[in-house]
């Protein structure tokens, strides 16, 4: 919803009430939280939920909003379970940014669908969230991590280097850049089955479903990933 007020007037005396935040921003919106200290560091220790989306790209103005927001979202507690921020201008500068505040231990989703992550990025951001289910994204290929190594060489280094990767990962929901080849998008959700035992789930856009299932039938029979072949069926027959 959008704010309905010029100051800070929903916000005041919920410090330590408020769980659940879901909000439009722009820049209008963030002027006010910074004019009455809306988005202090460790004002809300019991925050569980925060959910924004910046509507300046109704006015050409993208950006900044929602990077003062997520600034404010990695600020609080590590109680929080999901963070959702929709912005067409962002960055994939969230998965460092997560990684040096370092204390996003509950959180089990993180909806940036606008954001371009790399397998690298998704790697790191496992690495510090242990607790994550979901991440939702755009995807765009390997990243510096994996960029010396084969294509046939990547599920048997991925395998030995980062497997398991996380126990509680399950859903990746990638969105598809038009520059993208789906068979990278779908190896890299094969790569999410070999690292994470509990990973059963990879959607893309509807279009591109059945795309995508030709291209793990086909990667399937390669010699590198045929050891994995009946742990790749449930990515199959879902969207």
């Amino acid at each position: 919803m959008d704010y309905p007020f010029k100051d800070d007037t929903l916000f005041r005396g919920t410090s330590n009430t408020l769980e659940y935040l879901s909000m439009n921003v722009n820049t209008e919106v963030i002027e006010m939280a910074q004019k009455y200290k809306v988005f202090g560091g460790n004002k809300y220790p019991n925050l569980r939920a925060f959910r924004i989306k910046n509507i300046n790209t109704r006015l050409m103005r993208p950006g900044a909003p929602s990077k003062a927001a997520t600034k404010f979202a990695l600020s609080v507690s590590s109680k929080l379970e999901i963070l959702s921020v929709e912005d067409i201008a962002m960055e994939a500068t969230i998965v460092p940014s997560i990684v040096e505040h370092g204390h996003m231990s509950s959180l089990q989703l993180l909806a940036i669908p606008d954001a371009f992550l790399t397998l690298s990025h998704i790697v790191v951001l496992l690495e510090q969230t242990p607790m994550l289910t979901d991440l939702h994204c755009h995807y765009t290929g390997v990243g510096t991590l994996f960029e010396c190594v084969e294509d046939d060489q990547l599920p048997v280094v991925f395998a030995q280097k980062y497997a398991p990767l996380s126990n509680n990962f399950r859903v990746l929901q990638l969105g598809h850049w038009g520059n993208t080849d789906i068979a990278v998008v779908a190896r890299c959700a094969m790569l999410m089955v070999i690292a994470c035992p509990r990973f059963t789930y990879a959607s893309v856009s509807s279009h591109l479903r059945e795309k995508m299932r030709k291209c793990i039938l086909e990667l399937m029979s390669h010699d590198s990933f045929i050891q994995y072949a009946a742990r790749f069926e449930t990515l199959l027959y879902r969207g």
